[in-house]
């Protein structure tokens, strides 16, 4: 079997890259023996070729077959490319409600982390995260250090308005 040539391999599954070959590791699917599987790749012809001796269909096994009906199917996870293009031409008039209170508590209170938003807002830390992510997202704020917690001596990333 040929791996197709706009194939979609994971960078993590790649763990050599000689010259006239790629080495591919595949997850197993089974539970009682080997936890994954070299698949080498000739670069010039495509051709895969896996270690196993198990199960062949059509002269191949189910790791080669796997690979290339994954590696040749287009990612669709998470948010459309048009959807994330919208987003990010939003403006700041455009912002939403929570995402405007995080904004203006960041603005007067200078860099400030999410915990301090959060106390200050009186909201849990998962609704600042987020709403900060989108505003960081949407360049209105940056990261603008870090600052040490008395609670926990930890550090904590701290925000402010661009």
């Amino acid at each position: 079997m040929q791996m197709p040539s706009d194939a979609n391999i994971p960078f993590e599954w790649q763990v050599g890259n000689e010259a006239g070959r790629m080495i591919i590791v595949v997850p197993s699917w089974s539970q009682t023996e080997k936890t994954s599987y070299a698949v080498f790749m000739d670069k010039k012809t495509r051709e895969l070729k896996c270690e196993c001796k198990g199960f062949q269909v059509r002269g191949d096994c189910h790791h080669v077959r796997g690979l290339a009906w994954f590696c040749k199917m287009p990612r669709r996870k998470g948010v459309q490319k048009t959807s994330l293009e919208a987003y990010r031409n939003l403006t700041k008039e455009m912002i939403g409600e929570r995402q405007g209170a995080v904004l203006k508590a960041i603005e007067m209170l200078g860099p400030i982390s999410d915990k301090q938003i959060g106390i200050v807002l009186g909201w849990p830390i998962n609704c600042i995260t987020n709403r900060r992510g989108e505003l960081e997202d949407m360049g209105i704020i940056e990261c603008s250090g870090e600052q040490l917690d008395e609670k926990t001596q930890r550090n904590e990333m701290t925000w402010s308005v661009v």
